[in-house]
């Protein structure tokens, strides 16, 4: 017989394990708004802004498109930068966006938003996009950083060079 799915729960059902260690499916619960709304709110910190903040607005647009993310059967369709992507694929996404990200990508839209004809959708290719975004500057930063140890030890080893050189 075929395995059931992980037990992570991934797409309708959740796999638990019996009694005698046998997998039973358990339906998966899809979030009410309010919990989704809250989800997001908590995951990007949007109480900590108050309205008068120049990002409010953008903030809380982004927390119910992720929030209607969240809300989605698994294998719902949702168009993302003109591709179509399962729910759950946007949905795991979107969880690993923080505050700092959600406040860069809000301070980078601040000035282009006004012309967007569908907001949602313009919001969530866009905190789609900046998760990818955010772990590449992260990656880039982290090989600079190397690069830069590398330069020093070379240079420290050319200098301990010369020193002997002239000790001798």
């Amino acid at each position: 017989p075929a395995s059931p799915p992980a037990s992570r729960g991934r797409g309708d059902t959740y796999w638990v394990e019996a009694g005698g260690g046998m997998p039973v499916p358990i339906p998966r619960r899809r979030l009410s708004f309010k919990e989704a709304i809250t989800k997001a709110e908590d995951q990007i910190g949007f109480r900590e802004y108050s309205r008068q903040h120049h990002c409010y607005g953008i903030l809380h647009d982004m927390c119910r498109a992720m929030a209607e993310i969240y809300m989605m059967p698994p294998h719902a369709k949702v168009r993302i930068n003109g591709e179509e992507l399962e729910a759950e694929m946007v949905a795991e996404v979107l969880e690993q966006v923080t505050q700092e990200m959600a406040v860069e990508r809000a301070e980078e839209l601040r000035e282009t938003i006004a012309g967007v004809t569908c907001l949602k959708a313009y919001l969530r290719s866009a905190l789609y996009s900046k998760v990818f975004e955010f772990e590449s500057a992260e990656v880039r930063a982290e090989e600079k950083v190397k690069r830069n140890r590398e330069t020093f030890n070379l240079d420290e080893f050319f200098a301990m060079a010369v020193r002997k050189a002239l000790e001798e």
